[in-house]
């Protein structure tokens, strides 16, 4: 099993090195190619991917997974209002922490590879949930009105902090999650939201 996880590690990297040394699009990369370069048989990357679009989708779904399970264990064992802050504070030092350096390119394609969208969509709905009941738990108080505004702008500042994050390396990544961290802390202090 330790052999198949390894090797699909190497098909996922190889196809995100092709596509950055050529100036190519996903779109043309081709999986026999891909197979030549790696010196693999081509019905093994088959065996993982069916398209480069599966590829993208694997390790878009794989930092989600990772961090939905990160969250639902932290909301689980979050008793106090102080737990609730800090997970929402380690939440976006996980998330920078999974990111693989070629997070630009699975970002760029969650906005037009159908399945990536569809991820996308998905995520989208369960983070807003689960940060909605992070802030109900971690800033006590707030009205239903207050809640949902403050959630809504938690999921956008998040999913700007993840575009930024993808473009830039883990150093400039860690440099900004203190003012990032302080900055939705400020906001979530508001109890009626400015």
């Amino acid at each position: 099993m330790k052999v198949d996880v390894q090797k699909k590690v190497k098909i996922i990297q190889k196809a995100m090195d092709s596509i950055r040394k050529s100036d190519k699009t996903l779109h043309t990369i081709a999986f026999p190619r891909l197979a030549q370069e790696l010196d693999i048989p081509f019905d093994e990357i088959t065996e993982f991917f069916l398209s480069i679009e599966d590829i993208f989708l694997n390790e878009q779904k794989r930092v989600n997974r990772k961090i939905e399970n990160f969250l639902d264990t932290g909301l689980k064992n979050a008793k106090t209002a102080n737990d609730a802050k800090e997970l929402l504070e380690t939440t976006f030092l996980t998330f920078i922490e999974l990111l693989p350096d070629y997070s630009d390119l699975v970002f760029s394609a969650s906005f037009y590879l159908p399945k990536c969208i569809e991820e996308r969509n998905r995520a989208k709905k369960y983070y807003k949930q689960v940060f909605r009941k992070i802030i109900k738990k971690g800033w006590p108080g707030k009205i239903d009105a207050v809640l949902d505004r403050q959630t809504d702008l938690v999921l956008l500042s998040a999913y700007g902090f993840y575009e930024y994050c993808a473009t830039v390396g883990k150093r400039e990544r860690k440099a900004i999650l203190k003012d990032f961290n302080n900055m939705i802390n400020l906001h979530l202090q508001d109890r009626l939201f400015f």
